[in-house]
């Protein structure tokens, strides 16, 4: 029977989900037993290409696990599109939900089953393989990282979970109907499996196997020591779980500590320190290398398909064939009106976006004004095809324009704040339908630099690490600050948890981070309630009271915020014909009465025939003089209750009918 799967996976390789100019060149191989697969390091790496085919199927990472199904809402990012969509990552049950669940074609069967092509991997390798030899080493390594990041996505989505490190025997119930296990049991394992990885394989640019070389695509050394760091810092943190383990369910529930061995937390942060100080070793601790100098190109290259890990900030990507698989892009990136899609540079789509992940209101004001990031994250606007606004652009440009339509940046209100980091007219190749095939990032480098420094300081309970770094955690997290402010003048010197964790939401928005940073953390539900709260109070009506000139006083009692709304917002275009396929494009290039306290008119408007290049228009936050954001929630009123206890997603009906040795806890 395993000789059979093994086969049908060499053969199935050929429908790899995006790997590009040859990554599997190879023929597939005709029919031979497991010892000739993986003698051979050319049959091995088809074996591999089956484990990273699943990922591209439909509901794996294809759309749900990479979109927003996984991780919106949270305190700085929602989704958009109504009420049938929020809190969509905390309470669906599964069952009636068919954008996650259609029969056997779920996340959890994709990722199980991705598992499972790892597990016969790795037992062919270790049976049969030549593991002197450079090549199957490297596969090995891979092969091993990639079952403990899976594992790693499971326990992230669901808690405990079963796990099985042996490829599947059909003859024996025990092993069909696997059971659940405490996921620090899934850790304790995962670790000892990356720390062979990192063993095997050999950093990016020193691959041996010439498709992997120097490819964000392929899983490298420098991936593995960072999963390893994001798994041990996890591991050392808070988490909900039952407070007893029940057999079936019936616990009650409570954030806790993964481990309460105060000397195990210390060994976990030593390691996170140890494993992602061997990155930046390599990598370099200064901004301009590795650290890319602007912010906004890390994103560029991204959208470029810029593979080489030398010259890219990402350490591995979810591989996608352009314009033949995946909606990442699609689904998580700049919204494009339907008429503008396909008058914008490098797509002649006809479809639409799906782009519907917004920032919170209070994210907007997280950032300094200096902060490059901000901009990069946000957008205000949408891009729209249509006639309505070319008086806005004359009045701006002084630009002589018919009725046409043009292609034009259209300013957006306060529910509409798109996710900026991924955008079409970035791209380097022609989009024709819904799949884009944009890679999906999977962890940055500045990931590496962050960890480093939350393991030194002690995360989240102010442990000792076991091991210290040669530096200090204050030098590696200012490289962040650095770049994002392009000096130094914004340097900590007293480095803190809650430093760190503003610093984390600023950088990694938009990445399907927040929400589990959160939850290591545990502060979850009280971010999320606290993040519900400002998001009425930015919503509520004149009763929240005006000044003495009328304008709206944003007095956010208990929060952050404080200060003033101007009723009026003022924007200038700049014509830029680069984003578009043919004739003309604007962009807007100036925004003024965003911030809060930025009020009164905006330097060279002096009247609106004397405007400076300035338009004058009703302020984001207001339509008709109410605020856009009023009635709209950030999660359901229901859901308040169950908020923390919800973090998780319940094990889907279909899944539980099929094992009966499964449950859920968390009072699904």
């Amino acid at each position: 029977m395993k000789k059979i799967q093994i086969l049908i996976l060499a053969t199935a390789s050929v429908l790899m989900a995006g790997c590009k100019d040859g990554f599997f060149s190879t023929e597939s191989p005709s029919a031979m037993d497991e010892a000739s697969v993986f003698s051979s390091a050319r049959e091995t790496e088809q074996v591999i290409a089956g484990i990273y085919n699943i990922l591209g199927e439909q509901n794996s990472y294809r759309t749900r696990l990479g979109a927003y199904w996984v991780s919106y809402n949270t305190d700085i990012e929602w989704h958009n599109g109504g009420n049938d969509y929020t809190d969509y990552s905390m309470t669906k049950d599964g069952d009636s939900n068919g954008d996650l669940i259609a029969k056997d074609k779920n996340p959890w069967s994709y990722l199980t089953s991705a598992i499972e092509r790892a597990n016969l991997c790795i037992d062919g390798i270790e049976q049969y393989g030549d593991t002197t030899d450079a090549n199957i080493r490297y596969l090995w390594g891979e092969a091993l990282t990639l079952r403990a990041w899976l594992y790693y996505e499971m326990t992230k989505l669901w808690g405990d979970v079963p796990y099985s490190f042996k490829s599947l025997d059909v003859n024996t119930t025990e092993s069909v109907y696997v059971t659940k296990e405490d996921r620090n049991k899934i850790y304790d394992k995962l670790r000892v499996d990356l720390r062979k990885a990192i063993e095997l394989m050999p950093f990016s640019q020193e691959i041996p196997w010439g498709n992997a070389k120097n490819n964000v695509e392929r899983i490298n050394k420098q991936f593995a020591c960072g999963l390893l760091a994001r798994i041990d810092l996890v591991y050392a943190g808070l988490a909900l779980r039952p407070d007893m383990w029940i057999v079936g369910g019936g616990a009650s529930y409570g954030v806790q500590p993964n481990t309460t061995d105060g000397d195990l937390r210390s060994e976990l942060l030593g390691e996170a320190v140890k494993y992602t100080e061997m990155v930046i070793d390599y990598d370099g601790a200064s901004v301009g290398g590795k650290l890319l100098t602007h912010y906004e190109d890390v994103f560029k290259n991204i959208c470029a398909n810029e593979r080489a890990y030398g010259r890219t900030e990402t350490l591995w990507e979810i591989p996608f064939n352009n314009n033949v698989r995946g909606q990442f892009l699609n689904r998580m990136g700049l919204y494009v009106n339907k008429r503008a899609l396909s008058h914008l540079s490098h797509t002649t789509a006809t479809s639409k976006s799906n782009a519907k992940i917004s920032m919170t209101p209070q994210y907007v004001f997280m950032f300094d004004a200096n902060d490059t990031r901000k901009w990069v994250t946000i957008a205000p606007y949408e891009w729209d095809y249509r006639s309505d606004d070319n008086s806005d652009i004359k009045q701006s440009t002084g630009d002589s324009l018919g009725a046409s339509p043009v292609l034009y940046q259209k300013l957006d209100a306060s529910n509409k704040f798109y996710l900026a980091k991924f955008r079409y007219e970035w791209l380097t190749y022609d989009v024709t339908n819904d799949d884009d095939g944009l890679n999906i990032p999977i962890m940055r480098y500045s990931d590496i630099l962050l960890m480093y420094a939350e393991a030194m300081i002690g995360g989240i309970q102010n442990d000792v690490p076991s091991y210290k770094g040669k530096w200090p955690a204050t030098t590696i997290f200012n490289l962040v600050r650095q770049r994002a402010y392009g000096d130094t003048k914004h340097d900590v010197t007293n480095l803190t948890m809650d430093t760190i964790m503003l610093e984390r939401a600023k950088e990694f928005a938009g990445e399907h981070i927040r929400k589990y940073d959160l939850m290591r953390w545990g502060v979850f539900g009280k971010n999320m309630t606290k993040a519900e709260e400002v998001f009425e109070l930015f919503g509520a009506n004149s009763s929240r009271g005006k000044d003495s000139e009328g304008n709206y006083i944003f007095d956010m009692t208990g929060t952050d915020y404080y200060g003033h709304m101007n009723p009026y917002v003022f924007i200038k275009y700049t014509r830029d014909d680069s984003y578009a396929t043919g004739g003309p494009a604007y962009k807007i290039s100036e925004i003024y009465g965003l911030n809060l306290d930025e009020m009164g008119n905006p330097p060279g408007y002096n009247s609106d025939s004397d405007n400076g290049g300035w338009v004058k228009k009703e302020s984001f936050w207001l339509d008709n003089g109410s605020p856009v954001l009023a009635g709209k929630r950030l999660f359901k009123a229901t859901v308040a209750s169950e908020i923390e206890n919800h973090q998780y997603w319940p094990i889907f009906t279909i899944i539980l009918s099929a094992n009966p040795n499964l449950w859920n806890d968390y009072g699904y």
